[in-house]
């Protein structure tokens, strides 16, 4: 915990160099001391922005641009608020049609590091969302650029229609849509419920319950140690069960085919139908009923939680692990 902080000190230190070396015309800094557990409050309409928590109790705000016309046409709000909050709000002065015509953003960048131990909800329609080092819960929405989580103790719920979705090393449960992109979620200790029309689902080492469509690209899931719920119908599923996995699911496909891969110890029943092709498996499997190319229905290992299989756009593999 210690070196992550410590990490997350020198990125947010390394980031604020940079700020200065391209130049900034527009620099604003501001220093609060928050309690433990403070929450974190940013509404940006411009810029990227970074989040990072670190050791101590002081939060720094940082708000650099290299735009001349920069305080012309934002106003910028850095307050703390009741209840050991903090509060960034970075919004165009002007409103309707004059105010959004102006499509000339230059480079801004929001910084914030934080007390480790803080939440944190942002929403930002300028630029792209990086959040790392906190312990609590993380909200975040973008619509104008990808969300990437990293290092966090708490739950995730993320959304974005302004790019990619990427999340690693989650100590809690994940939530996310895009509409922008696709997914790549990696060591959730929790579970994952991610929701994708803008791109492809990928995730890996994901320790509880899985719940993923697509309806913009594949989905691929490796190392589910949870129960499994995918689908898409916008290309094929790969499901891969982690060892001693025997929790089952449904997984299905209108886009492609289905490939599975479990423990060839784990004990499940099979409920396999390919209307796009045959289905194929060289596990043991007690058949019930006739064998047919396209149905397989049965028992593995004397049978257990229902495996649920289904493709309309091609075939069903069911291999060992």
């Amino acid at each position: 915990m210690v070196g992550r902080r410590s990490l997350g000190i020198a990125i947010a230190s390394l980031a604020l160099m940079a700020a200065a070396a391209w130049g900034a015309d527009y620099r604003l800094e501001k220093r609060f001391e928050l309690g433990a557990g403070a929450s974190l409050s940013l509404r940006a309409e411009t810029g990227n922005v970074v989040v990072r928590g670190g050791g101590g109790s002081e939060a720094v705000v940082t708000v650099t641009s290299n735009r001349s016309d920069f305080t012309d046409v934002y106003s910028v709000v850095v307050e703390e608020t009741g209840g050991g909050g903090l509060e960034v709000v970075i919004e165009k002065k002007t409103r309707g049609l004059l105010g959004w015509f102006d499509s000339s953003h230059g480079r801004t960048e929001v910084s914030v590091a934080l007390p480790a131990s803080a939440s944190a909800e942002i929403a930002s329609s300028g630029g792209r969302v990086e959040v790392s080092g906190l312990d609590g819960a993380v909200r975040a929405k973008s619509s104008g650029g990808g969300i990437h989580v990293v290092e966090l103790g708490g739950d995730a719920a993320l959304q974005s229609s302004g790019g990619r979705v990427a999340a690693e090393r989650v100590a809690g449960d994940v939530e996310a849509s895009s509409s922008g992109g696709g997914f790549e979620v990696r060591q959730i200790a929790g579970a994952a419920r991610l929701r994708s029309s803008g791109g492809s689902v990928d995730g890996e080492e994901i320790g509880g319950d899985v719940d993923a469509s697509s309806s913009g690209g594949g989905v691929r899931i490796r190392e589910a140690h949870g129960a499994v719920v995918a689908g898409s119908s916008g290309g094929p599923v790969h499901v891969e069960f982690a060892a001693g996995n025997a929790r089952g699911g449904s997984i299905g496909s209108s886009g492609g085919g289905v490939d599975v891969r479990l423990d060839a110890a784990a004990a499940v029943d099979l409920d396999a139908v390919a209307s796009g092709g045959r289905v194929s498996s060289d596990l043991g499997v007690t058949v019930h009923g006739k064998v047919k190319r396209d149905t397989l229905q049965g028992e593995l290992n004397g049978g257990g939680a229902l495996l649920k299989l289904r493709s309309s756009g091609g075939g069903i593999t069911i291999a060992a692990k």
